[in-house]
């Protein structure tokens, strides 16, 4: 149990932040490797003038000072950031902590190097003061400019990037919105069509009109206890299917036939809410005269996808181009900004006669 919640925890923190929980350990292995490369070239350089271990210990002294030094350097700078105006005042600011910076490190440097030498049985010179630190700050000025530089392109990165995800937040709720927008569209729709279909029924037949009246309150009720979601488990979007054609198999009593197949174990999946029931009245509105026949709604798990088919045994289509009414328009917008190029809405006919919808999309 305890894994697993580390497991989750660890999973919600975002890719991007997640290297900054090692960032101190990549620094000080950056420093070594970079120590030990450095002294490496110098060992090199320099064959047998020397004993080994003395370039090591030069490099890595002067190293590990600079980047002991770089997160004050960091902190300095995001004080008087190198951006900021006035320029020539910044400037003199950054002049003055960059001799600063050569001072310390100098000095810091030597120390190390005279420690070393001591536990090495040796005796470190610096040599000639005057001359040394000025070559040592040169240095330094160059040193200090290019970790400006790096701080600079680091923030530069970060604001740029706390813009995309922002920008990608804004895109992320506004697709959100439009979403809720056309499934609210639905419900009105769907809200007319059956008070129709009840007022037609409530002439033929009392009974059956209080019934659907009884199962149209059930239906709304389900439907706005989940109005606020776009996904719903396809338990639920399969429930108020039924619920749905047993009305309206009250609507046309006797007359039509309704039937539901799914593959077993995906009723947890997450679906997009109300989107089978704009095809199914579709299919009772012009396929199925007065209501007479059968109505199939299969669905099928296809590797990642998850497929919809609905067929019946109407009057098909014609040979005239399709003209999509609300439902079916609401449908192909909503697939399109939850699953963008990932999708399928494919109408065919069915032989010997009826129609067949076919919807697939990601699970």
């Amino acid at each position: 149990m305890t894994t697993d919640v580390q497991t989750a925890a660890s999973a919600a923190i975002p890719p991007e932040r997640r290297w900054q929980r090692y960032r101190w350990t990549l620094f000080v292995a950056s420093a070594v490797l970079l120590g030990i490369y450095q002294g490496l070239n110098h060992a090199i350089a320099t064959s047998n003038e020397y004993p080994k271990w003395q370039p090591f210990v030069w490099e890595m002294s002067s190293v590990f000072v600079i980047f002991a030094l770089i997160p004050l350097v960091a902190r300095f700078e995001d004080r008087f950031r190198i951006d900021s105006r006035p320029r020539s005042k910044t400037i003199l600011i950054h002049v003055a902590a960059a001799v600063t910076f050569s001072a310390i490190h100098t000095s810091s440097m030597v120390l190390l190097r005279k420690l070393a030498y001591r536990v090495m049985g040796d005796s470190y010179d610096f040599g000639d003061i005057p001359t040394q630190w000025f070559y040592e700050l040169q240095k330094d000025l160059i040193t200090y400019l290019v970790i400006l530089v790096v701080l600079f392109a680091i923030r530069g990165f970060r604001i740029r990037r706390a813009g995309e995800l922002r920008a990608q937040e804004l895109a992320a709720q506004l697709s959100e919105a439009r979403l809720r927008h056309l499934t609210a569209q639905i419900e009105p729709h769907f809200l007319f069509n059956s008070l129709n279909a009840i007022s037609n029924r409530i002439h033929e037949d009392i009974d059956a009109a209080d019934r659907m009246i009884s199962q149209l309150g059930d239906l709304l009720r389900a439907a706005y206890e989940s109005d606020d979601h776009v996904w719903v488990p396809l338990s639920r979007e399969l429930g108020w299917l039924r619920g749905y054609t047993a009305m309206m198999g009250e609507r046309f009593r006797g007359q039509l036939v309704f039937e539901i197949e799914a593959d077993p174990g995906i009723e947890g999946l997450q679906v997009p809410r109300l989107l089978l029931q704009p095809i199914l009245e579709n299919a009772l509105k012009h396929g199925l005269v007065d209501g007479r026949g059968w109505l199939r709604v299969e669905v099928r798990r296809d590797g990642q996808n998850l497929r919809y088919i609905v067929s019946d045994d109407g009057v098909g289509f014609s040979d005239e181009p399709l003209v999509r009414g609300t439902g079916i328009s609401n449908i192909a917008r909503r697939l399109e900004l939850l699953f963008p190029g990932k999708h399928e809405l494919i109408f065919s006919s069915r032989q010997p006669r009826g129609a067949v919808v076919t919807l697939s999309f990601p699970v």
